[in-house]
């Protein structure tokens, strides 16, 4: 009887001391223990903003309030394209330091038909070729010209192969297809960024 005399008054005093003691010196929950709470979301968001896009009267489409492209991005119609604009991808990307962060008007236009004007030259010299290298400057693939960076080049796969004329022969052309922004790189060099995927020839000539 003593005995549960004794546990009986022991588990009262447990109960007093509990509403006493004050919270701070209470012991703490170990983390692991600890309820685990959803994380708030964090107020820097590092993600690119969005394009502004604004459609223009005559149809036309300005983005970010700088580059004005025309047509709908549809393989029918696609967006007509400038180099300047194409070339804004540098104002962002350094490969030498890990930045490879698109511009909003270049993310906006990836996976969007597109056609642009160029210079056209193989990677390599055959019959007939696959690919070819759109280039914002004259380069014949070796000895003339000003060789292109990844900045004011573009690689299209055609859908159909094209027949090549004389070695180092230099052609001017409209080139259409499905763009892909893919920054690409080795070491501290950027080696690509544009391709362009199912594309034709729309229009090419001697310069």
């Amino acid at each position: 009887m003593k005995l549960v005399w004794a546990v009986l008054v022991a588990v009262l005093v447990a109960g007093v001391a509990a509403l006493v003691w004050p919270a701070s010196e209470r012991p703490v929950t170990p983390p692991e223990l600890a309820e685990t709470r959803p994380q708030a979301p964090s107020l820097t968001d590092s993600r690119p903003p969005s394009a502004r896009i604004e459609r223009k009267s005559d149809g036309s489409i300005e983005l970010d309030g700088r580059f004005v492209v025309t047509g709908a991005g549809t393989e029918q119609d696609p967006f007509v394209i400038s180099w300047p604009l194409v070339f804004s991808a540098s104002e962002t990307i350094d490969a030498a330091v890990g930045k490879l962060a698109t511009p909003s008007h270049i993310d906006f236009l990836n996976g969007q038909w597109v056609q642009i004007s160029g210079y056209l030259a193989p990677p390599l010299w055959g019959e007939q070729t696959s690919e070819l290298l759109v280039m914002k400057n004259r380069w014949d693939g070796c000895c003339i010209g000003l060789p292109p960076t990844p900045f004011d080049c573009i690689e299209a796969s055609l859908a159909a192969p094209l027949k090549l004329g004389a070695q180092h022969a230099i052609s001017f052309g409209t080139v259409r297809g499905r763009l892909v922004v893919e920054p690409f790189k080795a070491g501290a060099f950027l080696l690509g960024l544009y391709r362009l995927q199912e594309a034709s020839i729309a229009e090419m000539k001697s310069p």
